[in-house]
Formats: C-alpha cells, structure tokens, sequence
C-alpha cells in the first residue's frame, strides 16, 4: 500500500513515501553507527553522517505498544503518534510456505545479510541471518555464518551452538568438515573464549543430550541393529585369480584364490552403530569393567573414538561408529557377547558361496552401494546391495575390523577348514570391505583385503561383530 504523508519539520515540508504490507512492515531507513531510525527519504544521519541503510519496522505506540494499522500514523487506541521499530523474527515470516518457498526466502535473507556483514555491519547482518534461520534453519552456511557472527559480536556460547548445529547437518566426508572442526576446537581452547565453567557447562549439556537420543533410538531400534544373520557350514570360493590381479586391480594378497570351508556362524546385519556402541561407553564409564578387553591393549583405555565428544557425527544414533580401533572393536564385540569375525567369515557373508565379486553379483551397480561424497550414513540405506545371507553395507559404509593378524602371503599357506589368520603377530590387524571414501569400483570387491595398526583410528573403518553357531 502506498501512500503519501505531509510532515512539517522546523518550517520545512519533507514530502516521503512508506510502504507498507498487509503484516504493517514498513520500508525505513537505519544508521549503522547510533542505531537511529528514519521514516524521511534521506541518505544520511542527521547526528553523525553516516549512511544509511535499508530496513523494515513496524511502526508502535510509545505508550501502549500496540501496532499501529497499514497506513496509520496515530495509535487507535490513545491517539499517540506512532514510532518505528525494528519488528520481531517472526513477523517477517509468511505462513504456510512450502519447503522450497522457505529455503528461497532464507537464502534471500542470507544474501542481505552477506552484504551487511562485508560492510562491518554485523548487528545488522545477524538480524537478517535471524530471519534466514527462522524461514528454513538446516542450511548449513547458513548457522555457519551465524556461529561466525555471535562470535564477532562477544557472545562465545551463541556461536558454538550454531556452529554445533552446522556439524549436524554435513556428511562426515564433507570437504570443509574438518575445518570447522578446527575452528569450534579453537573457538573452545581460545583464552577469550569461554571460561572452565562454561565450557565445563556446554560439555555436560552435549553428553546430556546426546544420552537421550541415544535412548530414544535403542528403545526403537535395538532389535533391527543387534539382528544377526545365519551363515550355514560349508564351502565357499575364498580370495582372487591371478588373472584379476591384472585385469580387475586385485593385489597378490587376495590370490590364490581357493575353496575354504567354514563351521556354522552368526554375523551381524548391520555395521555396529554410534547408538549401540554408545551403549557400551556408558557402561565401562559407570562400572570401569574392563574385564572383556583384550589383556594386551594399552592401559587406560576408555575406548572412546577418537573426537567422540567433539565430532557431531556422532550424535547420530544410525550412524555406522567409527575412529575405533581394533581394541576398541574388540572390547564391544566381547561385552556384547561377540566376537570379531574372522577374515574368511567376512568374506563368505559377503559373497555368498558362488565366488561373485560384489556382495549383489558379478557386476557393479552405483544403486547397490553406500559409496561417494552423496553417500547416506545411515546404516542399511541400501537394501539392494546386501549379501545373498542379507548382511548389509559390506561393499561402502565403513571398512570393518577383522579378529585376524594381516600377512600379504598368508592365503598361499592358510589352512582350507576354519582359516583365522596368522598364528604369529605381524603388528597389524586385517579390514575388509570397501568404504565411503573409496576411490575406486575395485575397492568395493568383496575379497578386497586391507589392514591397519591395531591401534589405528580412521574415519573410514568400524565394525560389526559375529559369534558361533550352537
């Protein structure tokens, strides 16, 4: 609505134009020194000469704080001249957006906000970025931004909390993950960061929190993620030809490739995950029971993943855990009343007993498996790509722990009936399976072999437990 207000100041006509929506916003303008308001089409402050900037109010009564109607100057109510006044979040919000609509909106008041804070205007930015977040919060930059903005402004816990929030809402293998990791690490260990208590405090209340949506999520789903899979006695084709060690990039660890025949076992579904294994930490905390780990792993383990408290990914119940080590795996596997799988009982959940290359077939399918920078997280989103037993995520997801000591010629000397690795330590402990962050098909094959320091932490690698047949 537009329309034309007369004001006389000291003698002088000033003629202006407001606009105004049906939610009574009106177009003024702000200085971005004093904060001064005016309704007067001009360009710059009367007290300091700064230049103005663009903004919406709502004008308001002095003295009741009523809105005042589109259009109106004086207050219905007691006749007082209306003044501006920066509105609320919410009154700059339509209702009843679609999610596309909310998300165009947030990014549109996101680049407001941009614009502001390359001018130094940071109040000013932190308000349109308000309103983003009100539109439509899970943009990623978006809390980044605001996280950076709290900051620039002094207020440490605002800004850790949006920068918290940015973490939750990016893949693990995102590329600026682990910068901003850096970054709320630094913002925490900043001496004009936050004080003991403080962080002490924001400590508490993540670990409070992520308790309850861990319980939350057993209560629902600790049946399907302990489910175990029969994997009947018998022969299957163990490891790689010679030929493929040429053709398909198979190594000459996987070769000769031979028929091994293994006793009935049980095996997980699914890869253990941030919830199941959350469960466990819970425990050794409480008791201090360490009765079921490995008696050679180093002391004073409390078999956390590395940046279990700081990392995000973490927070997510379905999420396969990871940055354990074989300690670690082993410890779960043991008080779940588990065991590590050997490398053979891997390879033959995987691929059944027909030899085939993926755990679907002979012929690779990007629809079949968790693999890439889009890949989900969840464990057992790709249902079409489980084994011919239904184990899922044994090609993508994360690699996964073996019992077995690691020798690149063991294959040629290995036993036929029950294989379980090498008698004598080699220093570092077998994986199997191909990962998310895999860079080749290849990696994915089922009798792809790899191996790690027992004490080695990596994104990449978790686990999943299996047990014997009675």
């Amino acid at each position: 609505m537009r329309f034309l207000l007369i004001l006389v100041l000291t003698g002088i006509f000033l003629i202006y134009r407001v606009q105004a929506d049906s939610s009574g916003l009106v177009r003024a303008k702000k200085c971005p020194e004093c904060g001064q308001i005016y309704i007067e089409d001009i360009g710059f402050c009367g007290k300091d000469g700064k230049e103005l900037t663009d903004v919406d109010v709502v004008m308001v009564c002095p003295d009741c704080g009523e809105k005042g109607q589109p259009g109106k100057k004086f207050c219905r109510r007691d006749g007082k001249e209306l003044i501006p006044q920066l509105p609320e979040v919410s009154e700059v919000i339509p209702e009843g957006l679609t999610e596309e609509q909310a998300k165009e909106l947030a990014k549109k008041f996101m680049e407001k906000g941009d614009k502001l804070r390359e001018n130094a205007q940071f109040e000013e930015a932190l308000e349109e970025y308000k309103k983003a977040e009100r539109a439509y919060p899970n943009l990623p930059n978006l809390q980044y931004d605001m996280g950076g903005m709290y900051w620039q402004l002094g207020n440490k816990k605002e800004a850790l909390k949006h920068l918290d929030k940015c973490l939750s809402l990016i893949p693990p293998n995102h590329k600026e993950r682990e910068s901003i990791e850096q970054y709320v690490a630094m913002l925490e260990k900043a001496e004009i960061g936050m004080k003991p208590w403080e962080k002490e405090k924001r400590s508490q209340e993540r670990e409070e929190e992520r308790a309850k949506t861990m319980k939350e999520a057993l209560e629902k789903n600790r049946a399907k993620w302990t489910e175990m899979v029969f994997i009947p006695a018998g022969d299957f084709s163990m490891g790689a030809e010679p030929y493929e060690v040429i053709s398909e990039n198979a190594r000459e660890e996987e070769t000769p490739k031979r028929d091994v025949y293994l006793d009935a076992y049980y095996t997980d579904k699914y890869e253990v995950t941030n919830a199941l294994y959350w469960e466990f930490l819970d425990y050794i905390k409480k008791t201090g029971d360490h009765s079921k780990c490995c008696p050679e792993e180093p002391k004073n383990k409390d078999h956390a993943p590395e940046k279990w408290y700081e990392d995000r990914y973490f927070d997510h119940p379905d999420y396969p855990v990871i940055r354990v080590d074989w300690y670690d795996a082993y410890a779960f596997a043991a008080w779940a009343g588990k065991r590590l799988p050997t490398e053979a009982e891997w390879e033959k959940a995987a691929r059944g007993t027909d030899g085939r290359r993926f755990p679907w077939g002979d012929v690779f399918s990007a629809s079949r498996v968790n693999w890439g920078a889009s890949g989900p997280l969840s464990v057992g989103s790709y249902e079409a790509g489980k084994s011919v037993y239904g184990c899922n995520d044994m090609a993508g997801g994360v690699m996964e722990w073996c019992s077995d000591w690691f020798d690149r010629k063991y294959y040629a000397r290995a036993p036929v009936n029950n294989p379980k690795g090498p008698e004598t330590p080699t220093s570092v402990r077998s994986m199997r399976g191909g990962s998310l962050f895999a860079n080749s098909v290849y990696l994915l094959r089922c009798s792809k072999r790899s191996f790690g320091r027992p004490d080695e932490r990596n994104k990449a690698v978790g686990f999943r437990c299996a047990s014997d047949a009675k």
